[in-house]
Protein backbone atom coordinates (compact mmCIF):
# COMPACT_ATOMS: atom_id res chain seq x y z
CA UNK A 1 0.00 0.00 0.00
CA UNK A 2 1.65 3.77 -0.80
CA UNK A 3 1.89 6.71 1.69
CA UNK A 4 -0.82 7.91 -0.25
CA UNK A 5 -3.35 5.36 -0.06
CA UNK A 6 -2.60 4.91 3.32
CA UNK A 7 -3.21 7.99 4.17
CA UNK A 8 -6.45 7.88 2.19
CA UNK A 9 -7.49 5.51 5.04
CA UNK A 10 -6.48 7.14 7.96
CA UNK A 11 -8.65 10.14 6.52
CA UNK A 12 -11.51 7.83 5.71
CA UNK A 13 -11.29 6.61 9.10
CA UNK A 14 -11.09 9.96 10.94
CA UNK A 15 -14.34 11.40 8.61
CA UNK A 16 -16.68 8.24 9.75
CA UNK A 17 -15.33 8.73 13.16
CA UNK A 18 -15.65 12.64 13.17
CA UNK A 19 -19.59 11.58 11.76
CA UNK A 20 -20.45 8.79 14.34
CA UNK A 21 -19.32 11.65 17.04
CA UNK A 22 -21.59 14.48 15.93
CA UNK A 23 -24.53 12.08 15.39
CA UNK A 24 -23.56 10.28 18.94
CA UNK A 25 -23.86 14.03 20.31
CA UNK A 26 -26.82 15.14 18.75
CA UNK A 27 -29.19 11.61 19.93
CA UNK A 28 -27.66 12.22 23.40
CA UNK A 29 -31.13 12.24 24.89
CA UNK A 30 -32.06 8.98 23.45
CA UNK A 31 -32.07 6.03 25.38
CA UNK A 32 -29.44 3.74 23.76
CA UNK A 33 -30.20 0.56 24.95
CA UNK A 34 -34.45 -0.44 25.13
CA UNK A 35 -35.40 1.32 21.67
CA UNK A 36 -37.42 -1.74 19.75
CA UNK A 37 -36.89 -1.11 16.19
CA UNK A 38 -40.22 -2.38 15.38
CA UNK A 39 -42.46 -0.08 17.91
CA UNK A 40 -40.36 3.16 18.08
CA UNK A 41 -42.28 6.30 17.83
CA UNK A 42 -38.98 8.47 17.44
CA UNK A 43 -38.97 8.21 13.48
CA UNK A 44 -36.33 10.83 13.57
CA UNK A 45 -33.56 9.06 15.42
CA UNK A 46 -34.05 5.31 13.41
CA UNK A 47 -33.70 7.95 10.45
CA UNK A 48 -30.74 9.48 11.43
CA UNK A 49 -29.12 5.94 12.93
CA UNK A 50 -30.05 4.05 9.12
CA UNK A 51 -28.81 7.25 6.83
CA UNK A 52 -25.51 7.98 9.00
CA UNK A 53 -24.89 4.07 10.44
CA UNK A 54 -26.25 0.68 8.40
CA UNK A 55 -25.67 1.95 4.77
CA UNK A 56 -22.59 3.63 5.32
CA UNK A 57 -21.87 -0.14 6.65
CA UNK A 58 -23.02 -2.36 3.92
CA UNK A 59 -20.72 -0.21 1.66
CA UNK A 60 -17.62 -0.62 4.01
CA UNK A 61 -17.88 -4.27 4.41
CA UNK A 62 -18.46 -4.67 0.13
CA UNK A 63 -14.96 -2.98 -0.14
CA UNK A 64 -13.51 -5.20 2.74
CA UNK A 65 -13.20 -1.91 5.86
CA UNK A 66 -14.52 -4.14 8.51
CA UNK A 67 -13.03 -1.94 11.66
CA UNK A 68 -15.46 0.53 10.40
CA UNK A 69 -17.94 -1.27 9.49
CA UNK A 70 -18.23 -2.97 12.87
CA UNK A 71 -18.30 1.14 14.61
CA UNK A 72 -20.96 1.63 12.55
CA UNK A 73 -22.85 -1.46 13.63
CA UNK A 74 -22.62 -1.67 16.79
CA UNK A 75 -23.61 2.05 17.16
CA UNK A 76 -26.96 1.12 15.38
CA UNK A 77 -27.49 -1.90 17.38
CA UNK A 78 -26.62 0.49 20.61
CA UNK A 79 -29.74 2.43 20.10
CA UNK A 80 -32.01 -0.22 18.19
CA UNK A 81 -30.66 -3.37 19.51
CA UNK A 82 -33.35 -5.53 17.68
CA UNK A 83 -32.29 -3.27 14.27
CA UNK A 84 -32.84 -6.20 11.75
CA UNK A 85 -30.30 -5.48 9.53
CA UNK A 86 -27.53 -4.04 12.29
CA UNK A 87 -27.92 -8.10 13.60
CA UNK A 88 -27.50 -8.89 10.26
CA UNK A 89 -24.39 -7.36 9.16
CA UNK A 90 -22.97 -8.22 12.63
CA UNK A 91 -23.84 -11.80 11.90
CA UNK A 92 -22.16 -12.01 8.64
CA UNK A 93 -18.87 -10.19 9.84
CA UNK A 94 -18.68 -12.59 12.37
CA UNK A 95 -19.65 -15.84 11.36
CA UNK A 96 -17.12 -14.92 8.45
CA UNK A 97 -14.04 -14.88 10.75
CA UNK A 98 -13.79 -10.73 9.24
CA UNK A 99 -14.45 -8.97 13.16
CA UNK A 100 -13.55 -9.95 16.85
CA UNK A 101 -15.41 -9.41 20.33
CA UNK A 102 -18.11 -11.39 18.40
CA UNK A 103 -21.01 -12.29 21.45
CA UNK A 104 -23.77 -12.85 19.46
CA UNK A 105 -25.19 -15.47 22.11
CA UNK A 106 -25.81 -11.40 23.98
CA UNK A 107 -26.43 -9.21 21.35
CA UNK A 108 -29.63 -12.34 20.54
CA UNK A 109 -30.47 -12.57 23.65
CA UNK A 110 -31.09 -8.25 24.05
CA UNK A 111 -32.36 -8.28 20.74
CA UNK A 112 -35.52 -10.77 21.28
CA UNK A 113 -35.53 -9.45 25.18
CA UNK A 114 -36.68 -6.61 23.61
CA UNK A 115 -39.41 -7.97 21.51
CA UNK A 116 -39.91 -11.36 21.63
CA UNK A 117 -42.29 -11.02 18.75
CA UNK A 118 -40.54 -10.67 15.86
CA UNK A 119 -39.58 -13.63 13.81
CA UNK A 120 -36.83 -12.04 11.75
CA UNK A 121 -35.12 -11.86 14.96
CA UNK A 122 -34.92 -15.39 15.65
CA UNK A 123 -34.49 -16.54 11.54
CA UNK A 124 -31.22 -14.36 11.79
CA UNK A 125 -29.81 -15.45 14.93
CA UNK A 126 -30.27 -18.93 13.06
CA UNK A 127 -28.72 -17.83 10.09
CA UNK A 128 -25.82 -17.25 12.66
CA UNK A 129 -25.37 -20.45 13.96
CA UNK A 130 -25.78 -22.05 11.41
CA UNK A 131 -23.01 -20.45 9.69
CA UNK A 132 -21.30 -21.38 12.47
CA UNK A 133 -22.24 -24.98 12.21
CA UNK A 134 -24.53 -24.93 15.23
CA UNK A 135 -27.40 -26.56 13.65
CA UNK A 136 -29.38 -28.05 16.78
CA UNK A 137 -29.77 -23.90 17.77
CA UNK A 138 -30.21 -22.91 14.66
CA UNK A 139 -33.25 -25.35 13.84
CA UNK A 140 -34.66 -24.22 17.34
CA UNK A 141 -34.46 -20.66 16.33
CA UNK A 142 -36.21 -21.17 12.76
CA UNK A 143 -39.02 -22.99 14.54
CA UNK A 144 -39.22 -20.33 17.11
CA UNK A 145 -39.69 -18.10 14.14
CA UNK A 146 -42.00 -20.09 12.31
CA UNK A 147 -44.09 -20.19 15.67
CA UNK A 148 -45.04 -16.63 15.11
CA UNK A 149 -45.13 -16.63 11.68
CA UNK A 150 -46.00 -19.68 10.11
CA UNK A 151 -46.05 -18.30 6.55
CA UNK A 152 -42.40 -17.19 6.68
CA UNK A 153 -40.56 -18.33 3.65
CA UNK A 154 -37.08 -17.61 5.10
CA UNK A 155 -37.94 -19.51 8.46
CA UNK A 156 -38.62 -22.07 5.72
CA UNK A 157 -36.26 -22.29 3.59
CA UNK A 158 -33.34 -21.88 6.02
CA UNK A 159 -34.57 -24.40 8.61
CA UNK A 160 -34.71 -26.67 5.31
CA UNK A 161 -31.13 -26.12 4.62
CA UNK A 162 -30.51 -27.08 8.31
CA UNK A 163 -32.65 -29.81 8.49
CA UNK A 164 -30.22 -31.16 5.21
CA UNK A 165 -26.95 -30.60 7.53
CA UNK A 166 -27.89 -32.98 9.38
CA UNK A 167 -29.27 -35.26 7.10
CA UNK A 168 -32.76 -34.66 8.61
CA UNK A 169 -34.41 -35.44 5.17
CA UNK A 170 -37.84 -36.09 5.42
CA UNK A 171 -38.43 -32.97 7.80
CA UNK A 172 -35.94 -31.09 5.15
CA UNK A 173 -38.04 -32.02 1.79
CA UNK A 174 -41.35 -31.23 4.27
CA UNK A 175 -39.74 -27.59 4.62
CA UNK A 176 -38.90 -27.07 1.42
CA UNK A 177 -41.88 -27.65 0.23
CA UNK A 178 -43.40 -25.45 2.35
CA UNK A 179 -40.63 -22.81 1.57
CA UNK A 180 -41.17 -22.90 -2.55
CA UNK A 181 -44.71 -23.27 -2.19
CA UNK A 182 -44.46 -19.70 -0.61
CA UNK A 183 -42.25 -18.53 -3.39
CA UNK A 184 -38.93 -19.00 -2.20
CA UNK A 185 -36.93 -17.85 -5.35
CA UNK A 186 -33.22 -20.26 -5.03
CA UNK A 187 -33.21 -23.09 -6.61
CA UNK A 188 -29.91 -24.25 -4.22
CA UNK A 189 -32.43 -25.86 -1.42
CA UNK A 190 -34.40 -28.24 -4.32
CA UNK A 191 -31.08 -28.99 -6.20
CA UNK A 192 -29.35 -30.29 -2.46
CA UNK A 193 -32.29 -32.31 -1.87
CA UNK A 194 -32.61 -33.69 -5.61
CA UNK A 195 -28.90 -34.73 -5.17
CA UNK A 196 -29.67 -36.53 -2.32
CA UNK A 197 -32.82 -38.12 -3.82
CA UNK A 198 -34.60 -37.02 -1.70
CA UNK A 199 -36.81 -34.20 -3.51
CA UNK A 200 -40.11 -35.41 -3.11
CA UNK A 201 -42.93 -33.10 -3.91
CA UNK A 202 -45.83 -32.97 -1.79
CA UNK A 203 -49.39 -32.14 -2.08
CA UNK A 204 -49.40 -27.99 -1.04
CA UNK A 205 -51.35 -27.75 2.65
CA UNK A 206 -52.69 -24.32 3.88
CA UNK A 207 -50.62 -22.81 5.98
CA UNK A 208 -51.20 -22.01 9.58
CA UNK A 209 -52.48 -18.29 10.78
CA UNK A 210 -49.83 -16.28 12.35
CA UNK A 211 -50.00 -15.81 16.49
CA UNK A 212 -51.44 -12.36 17.30
CA UNK A 213 -48.30 -10.90 18.04
CA UNK A 214 -46.28 -9.34 14.88
CA UNK A 215 -46.74 -6.97 12.42
CA UNK A 216 -50.14 -5.91 12.95
CA UNK A 217 -49.19 -4.04 16.14
CA UNK A 218 -45.84 -2.62 15.30
CA UNK A 219 -46.72 -1.55 11.73
CA UNK A 220 -42.96 -3.58 10.47
CA UNK A 221 -42.61 -6.55 8.89
CA UNK A 222 -41.60 -9.09 11.36
CA UNK A 223 -39.99 -11.58 8.81
CA UNK A 224 -36.07 -11.39 8.01
CA UNK A 225 -34.71 -8.97 6.18
CA UNK A 226 -34.09 -9.06 2.36
CA UNK A 227 -31.96 -11.47 1.00
CA UNK A 228 -31.53 -13.52 4.23
CA UNK A 229 -32.50 -17.09 2.09
CA UNK A 230 -29.23 -18.95 1.37
CA UNK A 231 -27.90 -20.80 -1.04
Amino acid sequence: MTAGSTLGWRMLRVWSLGIGALLAAGVAGAQATDNDYYTTTDTTLLRTVERYHVVPAEEKIRTKFYSAARGDVDFVLRYFPNHPKGLLLLAQMCAEGVTQHCDLDGVFEKAIAINPNVAGTYVTQGVYLHRVKRYREAIASYQRALAIDPNSINGHYNLALAYVETKQYDLANQEAQRAYALGAPFPGLRDRLKHAGQWRPVAASPAPQAGAAGAESTGKSTTAPEGMLAE
